[in-house]
């Protein structure tokens, strides 16, 4: 019948985590680069509440992506539903975000790269069920099936596979033939 802990249980019927449609939900973000603005773009235009912070980004970041600049790391955490981490992995950001940075009960979407979070610290914080994890990479990977991510309600696992489809590959040898036809002219 769909409630927790029976079958049908499904990852949406539980309150214990943030869960549900995107529209006013609290999205916080590190990174306001490519990838994270357009993130923010999209999320913002689906009705969410978006903050980020980037210590390298300029105003006009924020303003293209419509999301809030916030100018200190733990403000931008402090009232987060979906966090998300979006920077590249560097010296300076490896490790960066840590257990204690992340607000219970957030789900956490982790979609650059797991070695910007102190992944042991985060799958501990996941196993003893204070944060949600919406994954397609991690630190492992493949992930093995015996890992302790795998078969958990709060974990969601998405494969890393953008553009691996017919439709993608199909898509991307016509865009390849359109150039080279516009190049021979």
């Amino acid at each position: 019948n769909g409630r927790p802990g029976l079958n049908g249980h499904q990852y949406s019927d539980t309150s214990d985590f943030t869960s549900g449609t995107i529209e006013g939900k609290r999205i916080r973000i590190i990174g306001a680069g490519n990838i994270a603005s357009r993130y923010a773009s999209f999320v913002s235009f689906l009705g969410a509440d978006v903050a980020a912070w980037d210590p390298f980004a300029t105003e006009p970041c924020f303003h293209r992506s419509k999301s809030r600049q916030i100018h200190h790391i733990r403000d931008l955490i402090e009232d987060a539903e979906i966090f998300v981490p979006m920077l590249p992995l560097t010296d300076s950001t490896r490790g960066l975000v840590t257990k204690d940075l992340i607000p219970n009960k957030a789900l956490v979407v982790v979609v650059t790269r797991m070695q910007i979070c102190d992944f042991t610290r985060l799958y501990e914080r996941v196993k003893n069920n204070e944060l949600a994890l919406a994954a397609d990479v991690f630190d492992i990977e493949p992930l093995p099936l015996d890992h302790v991510l795998v078969g958990r309600e709060n974990v969601i696992h998405t494969p890393h596979i953008a553009g691996r489809t017919k439709q993608a590959n199909e898509a991307l040898a016509m865009a390849l033939l359109n150039q080279f036809t516009r190049i021979k002219r």
